[in-house]
C-alpha cells in the first residue's frame, strides 16, 4: 500500500496513473479467471487466449493510413499487425471449437450459442447509431463490453458445462472490439477498404489454417 501511494505521489501524470490502475486490475482479473480452469481444459484455454490476444489488431487499426495501400513504413507495419492478428483470431477460435468437440458426447443436448449473434448484432447497431447521433462516449462503453466478453470467454473455460458459452463470448468480445474501433476511427473510404481487406484475408487464412491443424 505504501509503495503504491508513494508511486502515485511521485507520478504527476493522471493518464499514466489510470493506465497503471487498469494494468493492475487486469492482472488480478486475469489471474482469477485462469486459476479456476480445470486441468482437462488447459489446452482449449491456451487456444482461446491465443485467439483473444488477437485484439492487438485494434492497435494496428489505430495506425493504419495511406489509402488502399499503406503510405509509409509505419503504416505498412500496422497493416501486417492487423493481418497477423486476424489470422490469430480465426485460427484460435477454430482450434478451440475443435478441441471442445472432442469432449462432446452423443447424449449431450444441443447448444445454441450461435444465438449470441442476435444481441451482438443489436448492440453493434445501437453503438453505430449512437455514435452517428453524436454520442461519442458510447465508444468507451463498447470497449468495456468487449473487454467483459473476453474475460467471460476465458472464465467460461473453467468447466466443460460453460466452455462452449465461453468460446461464444470470446468471439463476441473480439468482434465487438474490432467493430467499435472501426466505428470510432472515422477512416476515409480507401483506408476503410484497406482495413476490411486485411481483416477479411486474415480471418479467412486463420479459418483455413485452424481446420488443418
Amino acid at each position: 500500500m505504501t509503495a503504491l501511494l508513494g508511486f502515485g505521489a511521485l507520478t504527476p501524470d493522471p493518464s499514466f496513473l489510470n493506465m497503471t490502475t487498469i494494468l493492475g486490475l487486469s492482472v488480478i482479473v486475469g489471474y482469477l479467471s485462469v486459476w479456476g480452469v480445470t486441468p482437462a481444459l488447459h489446452t482449449p484455454l491456451m487456444s482461446i487466449t491465443n485467439a483473444i490476444s488477437g485484439i492487438t489488431s485494434v492497435g494496428g487499426l489505430l495506425l493504419l493510413g495511406g489509402g488502399f495501400i499503406p503510405g509509409n513504413f509505419a503504416q505498412f507495419l500496422a497493416a501486417i499487425a492487423v493481418l497477423i492478428s486476424s489470422v490469430n483470431i480465426a485460427g484460435g477460435f477454430i482450434v478451440t471449437k475443435r478441441m471442445l468437440d472432442m469432449f462432446r458426447r452423443p447424449t449431450d443436448p444441443p447448444d445454441y450459442n450461435q444465438l449470441f449473434a442476435i444481441p451482438a448484432l443489436a448492440s453493434g447497431a445501437g453503438l453505430l447509431g449512437a455514435y452517428l447521433a453524436g454520442a461519442t462516449g458510447v465508444v468507451q462503453m463498447g470497449y468495456l463490453a468487449s473487454s467483459l466478453c473476453c474475460i467471460g470467454g476465458i472464465a467460461g473455460l473453467s468447466s466443460q458445462k460453460t466452455a462452449r458459452m465461453g468460446s461464444a463470448l470470446g468471439v463476441t468480445g473480439i468482434l465487438s472490439g474490432i467493430f467499435t474501433a472501426l466505428t470510432a476511427l472515422n477512416f476515409s473510404g480507401p483506408v476503410l477498404m484497406q482495413a476490411l481487406a486485411l481483416l477479411g484475408v486474415g480471418l479467412l487464412a486463420g479459418t483455413v489454417l485452424g481446420k488443418k491443424v
